[in-house]
């Protein structure tokens, strides 16, 4: 009974302190951005960051904090077009999206995306029902404000 308290304990508290990550070095040896780039199958792993690709758009999320708020978004703009490619920098709190057309409409459903995880680009406010679903540190005030 004691040992298996102790268990739970442990496990709760990892998942407590590790539910957030600050920006840092990539966790893997390939990059997401080289699986994506492996899937799509052209080989390239250049970041979109600094692509000069008239089909990458570059999307401000003034509210992204962390690395766990650059998963979420990542996810829900995978849900929407699961063939984009997506880039994030947390620092700069800016999304990329390499996209097969990129047009207002297509713009907007990548905002639209954004905001569908509880985050607000600097055109489309944040499903408030989503935002309240984000864990502490990503939401405002969260623990890595500077």
């Amino acid at each position: 009974m004691v040992k298996s308290l102790m268990t739970g304990a442990v496990v709760a508290l990892a998942l407590a302190f590790g539910a957030c990550q600050k920006s840092g070095p990539p966790e893997t040896p390939k990059p997401a951005m080289q699986m994506a780039a492996d899937k799509a199958g052209n080989g390239k792993s250049a970041s979109l960051a600094t692509s000069n690709d008239p089909n990458v758009i570059k999307v401000s999320v003034p509210t992204m904090q962390c690395e766990t708020c650059a998963k979420a978004i990542k996810g829900g703009i995978h849900s929407a077009m699961p063939d984009a490619q997506t880039d994030v920098d947390v620092d700069t709190k800016t999304v990329f999206v390499k996209v097969a057309n990129n047009t207002p409409a297509t713009q907007k459903q990548i905002e639209d995306a954004i905001s569908k995880t509880g985050y607000s680009t600097t055109t489309v406010k944040r499903n408030d029902a989503a935002y309240k679903e984000l864990p502490d540190c990503c939401k405002d005030g969260g623990a890595h404000k500077d």
